[in-house]
Formats: C-alpha cells, sequence, structure tokens
C-alpha cells in the first residue's frame, strides 16, 4: 500500500489540474512578453505623423484631437484632424486642407461659424392656442394667458418670430 492511494478518476483530475496550471503560466509569461496591438497601432500611427509634424511640437499635436461637424440644408461637411469630407447629396468628397476645398463649401462652414460664434442667446417663448386663447410659456417656465394675439406684448412676439 502506497502513501497516496489514488483512484483513477483522482489521478485524471489532477493531471489535468496540473496541465490546466502549465498552460495558465505560460500564458501569463507570453502577454507580459509580447506588446499589445493597442500599443502596435499608436506606434504606427505615431510614426505616420512624425514625417508630418515637426518634432518640437510633436507632443502638443499628439493630445490635439479636432472634430468638427457643419450641417448646411442638407450638406455635412466633417473635420478631422485636418481632413475635411463634404458630403453633398450622397456624393462625399475628400480634402486633405482648408485651400482645396472648393469656395462654395468654404462659404457655408464660414456662415455657419460666424453664426455659432456672434449668435446670442435668446430667451425661449413658446406659443400655444387651446381653445381660442393664446398661452406664452416664458423662460421661467409660468404660461401666460391672452385672449387675443394683440394682447401679447409687442418684444415677447419678436422673441416668437410673429410681429
Amino acid at each position: 500500500m502506497s502513501f497516496f492511494d489514488l483512484k483513477e478518476a483522482e489521478i485524471r483530475i489532477l493531471i489535468s489540474l496540473v496541465i490546466a496550471g502549465l498552460l495558465l503560466f505560460l500564458l501569463v509569461i507570453t502577454k507580459r512578453k509580447s506588446p499589445s496591438k493597442k500599443n502596435e497601432i499608436r506606434s504606427r500611427t505615431t510614426y505616420r505623423q512624425d514625417s508630418l509634424v515637426d518634432p518640437k511640437t510633436k507632443k502638443t499635436n499628439d493630445d490635439i484631437k479636432v472634430l468638427e461637424v457643419f450641417d448646411y440644408n442638407g450638406v455635412k461637411i466633417l473635420h478631422e484632424d485636418g481632413l475635411w469630407t463634404v458630403n453633398d447629396t450622397g456624393m462625399i468628397q475628400v480634402y486633405k486642407d482648408w485651400v482645396q476645398i472648393p469656395p462654395k463649401y468654404q462659404k457655408m462652414v464660414k456662415e455657419l461659424d460666424n453664426r455659432s460664434i456672434h449668435n446670442k442667446k435668446k430667451p425661449d417663448y413658446f406659443l400655444e392656442i387651446l381653445n381660442g386663447f393664446y398661452y406664452v410659456s416664458m423662460p421661467g417656465g409660468k404660461k401666460k394667458k391672452y385672449d387675443t394675439f394683440t394682447d401679447i406684448p409687442v418684444d415677447i412676439r419678436k422673441f416668437l418670430g410673429k410681429s
């Protein structure tokens, strides 16, 4: 009789546990040695950028990501990291810099930029007509009831878009 009296099923379980432990150990060791795919992709993209960017400004440019989306009456213009993509009625065109974009699209972008910069926040008024009465929702959330449209003050009618 031996020190350990193991049955056949117990031996198989012990062997499978030893094999699983060895495989886990090998997996941990190979994971440490091989670089991750994320690092490989990042190193490839930084290599491409190195040829285009001055080494002195490289550190600041790697952190900056620019994404702008302009929608001008159905014409969509996307600016992402220096590339301009224009989708005009399903025709997609990609331009490498601002100078290559046709003047038509440049005007659209400039107009949308000017609107967003110079657009002052106007108070939100909302008009509802129920049973012949005019209800105006004020910016604070209160509603005021008016019998006729002319009873609404002129300045509020301007914000409603009806003078």
